[in-house]
């Protein structure tokens, strides 16, 4: 008899299972649900079978062929796009000239289908659906039968007020040819919704089908896992893989289970597997073809699919672990958990219960995985890096996650703590912002909320309001699918490594304490942030003789937060002031203004208007770079010299801190001003620690970072703009003049790919390379010669490597750079091929 197979879901819900893998072929005690099925037709005489594909048709082609290894004919009907159940099998109308089955191939049943095809006969039915009873039946379309089992009615989804029958559809139907004439052809059309209701509006013969057999619906997880238990339980009649080796416990061919490894029924064990010494395989597991299990692993009640890798002491409990794992020592994954294909966990891990992780991950060691892992590579044991909490938007931060970081940074700082808290100018980052804020409410904290706000002046409003600490939430230009949040102490200072930890300890451990209703935090919005800051500005900066000569300005403002104060400020400063991208509106992209071509746009404007000087704020103000009078971009490292020099001069000396990539004529600069260099690991908070530990007068980095710690403990590029506007005034002369007394000197930088599994051993072969130079280790390798130097050290992103060089000329520092770079290439080439 002929069957009809329907395969073309994507089996959604079921991901990250069936990212790589059509739902069909998802496999239930070691077996794809689709030969469960098959088998299950042939031993009934359904030997012609017509499977009807769409996602990732061509893997279940492939991996099923003709049937002749299954002892059954099957051929495919491909849906170029869906067609619904009942459109998928109208495909294939030429082909059933006589009493058919159609089945789904999502679930997994033992039902009787001779017993079916006699009910359907018996009571002269044109469409028989097999039904079962579900406790739950809301969750369902249900069907209403008389005593004789003819269908009166049928309910979608009904809610408890509707239920009148625990009957629903299994998505098992017989089917006479006739009723494909009701379908239309080539468009979408469904045998529930469409088709059985058009058959029972024309009094056609229609019946539902009650036997005692088993059925499950595959459709989540959880589902999933189920059915794997209730093949090992008996509780429905499949056929088991492998030898049964004792009652229950089922070995494949080539498994060398150890001795002393302990068994305990039942389970099924895949071929081509070893267990070691001491592994326990628990209750209710099945693992899957090629697997290792090392001593001391404890998998229970778990599924793990083929070539999985499972190291000394890890422990699965009631999890999916997909094909060719890899789960390192000390592991541990909960109740639910679902890893997709080719993920590796690190060492001592933990995947908390019911989180997802999607195939082609790598899980740090020590990390505590606690939301759903779906897009980027790497995920880290701690959620912060060098630019707070950064992810992508709707993924990997979520309104949800929001809030609950704004509830764990609220219990962290108790019940009355006063937080300040802004944004820039985009929608997602006020969606983030109000999470993070019902947050902090909930948990009883007071909060600031200062709206659109540059950082700088966020960092200043903690002070201004005497806050207990602040946040930002901003939408870097550089990946416009992110958000990033960052967390500062009293003081303005990104929190330390120590209070991170803490805020990851209550995340993770779900410590919240949130408040009772009356004492959940309020809500304010400050209106005196910018006039405060602008008038310690004003203070600061000896504005009285900027007015006398009024300079011509030209800032760009990066469509940034900085639009809403920047220009007022140098207004106010007495100069003339020629705003560009100074829009704040929404449509208004944020643009880099610190890179080559945004200068260089700069650079132009400043020559044919004839300004005095250009200014170039970043996105949220942090930063700035400059341009000469006569349109010439000042490089990082000579705008960082320049104000080395300035605050030396006024203090008469003092210590002074910037990174180790930073150019050696602050040296000679230093000395020659009597002040202290003080180098610091690269980044701003090696940066800002630094000015703290050594009380420095003045920290900066050659990216165009200023730090003046009299001030405030936070890069200010406002407050750095308008200090050199001063110096140039009050030295009466030019910024090209005050620039020409700066040493000339040749940088160059680098970025080479390394793949992040190497970095350890690159470091160590990097040091006996430059074996008998004089070498710091400060960040990286920073590596002396006579005529200059070179740092390497691995970069920010994860398979990268930074290389710095500096030297007399710019051919020297391109030589040193390239001569560093081909040794790292060697290094990695000798690592991948042993050579």
């Amino acid at each position: 008899m002929k069957a009809v197979i329907m395969a073309g879901g994507k089996g959604t819900r079921l991901r990250p299972l069936t990212s790589n893998l059509p739902k069909p072929m998802v496999p239930i005690a070691n077996k794809p649900i689709l030969i469960h099925i098959i088998e299950l037709l042939k031993k009934y005489d359904f030997d012609d079978i017509i499977i009807t594909v769409g996602y990732l048709g061509k893997k279940i082609s492939e991996m099923i062929g003709d049937g002749s290894n299954l002892g059954v004919k099957i051929t495919y009907s491909w849906e170029d796009r869906p067609l619904g159940t009942a459109g998928s099998v109208k495909q294939v109308e030429k082909k059933l000239d006589e009493t058919f089955l159609v089945i789904s191939s999502d679930i997994l049943t033992d039902i009787d289908l001779a017993h079916m095809l006699e009910f359907h006969k018996k009571r002269g039915s044109v469409a028989t659906l097999a039904l079962t009873r579900a406790e739950i039946p809301v969750a369902y379309g249900i069907v209403f039968t008389d005593e004789n089992g003819s269908i009166n009615r049928f309910k979608e989804k009904p809610g408890w007020s509707e239920v009148f029958s625990d009957k629903i559809n299994t998505g098992i139907y017989i089917l006479e040819p006739e009723v494909l004439r009701f379908i239309e052809e080539k468009q979408e059309f469904d045998f529930s919704k469409q088709l059985f209701p058009l058959l029972l509006e024309r009094g056609d013969p229609i019946f539902g089908y009650i036997g005692d057999f088993y059925w499950l619906d595959i459709g989540n997880p959880k589902k999933y896992i189920e059915a794997n238990h209730d093949v090992l339980i008996k509780k429905v009649r499949v056929n088991v893989a492998g030898e049964e080796i004792k009652e229950d416990i089922w070995v494949g061919e080539g498994t060398d289970v150890n001795l002393e490894a302990n068994l305990w029924a039942p389970v099924i064990i895949g071929q081509n597997c070893k267990v070691e010494k001491g592994a326990v395989i628990d209750r209710l597991t099945v693992i899957g073809d090629g697997v290792y299990i090392a001593k001391k692993a404890h998998v229970k009640r778990s599924i793990v699919w083929n070539n999985a890798t499972i190291r000394e002491g890890v422990k699965l409990e009631n999890c999916v672990i997909s094909s060719r794992v890899e789960l390192g020592a000390d592991s541990i994954v909960q109740t639910e958990a679902v890893i997709g294909d080719d993920c590796e966990i690190g060492n001592e891990s933990v995947i908390s219960q019911e989180r997802k992780i999607w195939p082609n991950k790598i899980i740090e060691s020590g990390s505590r995985v606690t939301t759903d892992v779906q897009l980027g590579t790497f995920v880290r044991r701690s959620f912060f890096g060098p630019n707070g909490i950064t992810g992508m938007i709707n993924f990997e931060i979520t309104p949800e996650f929001a809030t609950k970081l704004g509830a764990t940074f609220g219990t962290l700082l108790k019940p009355g703590a006063r937080v300040v808290i802004g944004r820039d100018n985009k929608n997602i980052s006020r969606m983030i912002k109000r999470a993070l804020i019902a947050g902090l409410m909930s948990a009883g904290v007071e909060v600031y909320n200062v709206e659109i706000m540059p950082l700088p002046l966020i960092k200043y409003a903690i002070r201004v309001f005497n806050a207990t600490a602040g946040v930002s939430v901003k939408n870097p230009y550089v990946n416009r699918d992110s958000i990033s949040i960052r967390f500062f102490d009293q003081d303005g200072v990104d929190v330390n490594r120590n209070i991170e930890t803490e805020i990851e300890d209550i995340f993770f451990k779900d410590k919240i304490k949130r408040v009772e209703p009356s004492r959940v935090g309020e809500v304010l919005n400050p209106v005196r942030t910018f006039e405060v800051y602008l008038n310690d500005v004003m203070k600061y900066i000896d504005y009285s003789i900027i007015r006398k000569q009024q300079p011509k300005v030209i800032l760009d403002c990066a469509n940034g937060s900085s639009s809403i104060i920047a220009p007022s400020l140098f207004q106010k400063l007495g100069c003339e002031v020629i705003s560009l991208n100074a829009q704040l509106a929404e449509g208004r992209g944020k643009k880099n203004s610190l890179t080559k071509d945004a200068l260089l746009d700069l650079s132009k404007t400043v020559r044919v208007l004839g300004a005095d000087i250009g200014i170039a704020l970043d996105e949220d103000a942090s930063r700035a770079l400059f341009v000469d009078s006569k349109g010439d971009i000042v490089e990082g490292d000579t705008a960082l010299a320049l104000f080395i020099k300035f605050r030396l001069n006024e203090r008469k000396g003092g210590a002074v801190c910037v990174p180790v990539s930073a150019s050696q004529v602050i040296d000679q600069i230093s000395e020659e001003n009597s002040g202290v260099i003080i180098r610091s690991k690269i980044g701003y908070r090696p940066l800002i620690e630094k000015i703290l530990e050594n009380k420095c007068i003045f920290g900066g980095e050659e990216t165009g970072g200023f730090v003046f710690p009299e001030f405030q403990f936070a890069r200010d590029g406002i407050l750095a703009s308008a200090y050199i506007l001063e110096q140039i005034v009050k030295q009466e002369t030019s910024l090209k003049e005050l620039l020409s007394e700066i040493p000339r000197f040749y940088m160059v930088k680098k970025v080479i790919e390394v793949p992040y599994q190497y970095r350890g051993k690159v470091m160590l072969q990097l040091v006996e390379e430059a074996f008998g130079h004089n070498i710091s280790t400060l960040d990286g390798i920073k590596i002396y010669f006579d005529y200059g130097w070179c740092l390497i050290r691995p970069g920010p992103d994860e398979n990268t490597f930074e290389i710095y060089a500096e030297a007399r000329s710019k051919e020297e520092a391109l030589q040193l750079i390239k001569h560093w770079a081909n040794i790292i290439e060697d290094i990695v080439h000798s690592i991948e091929t042993g050579i």
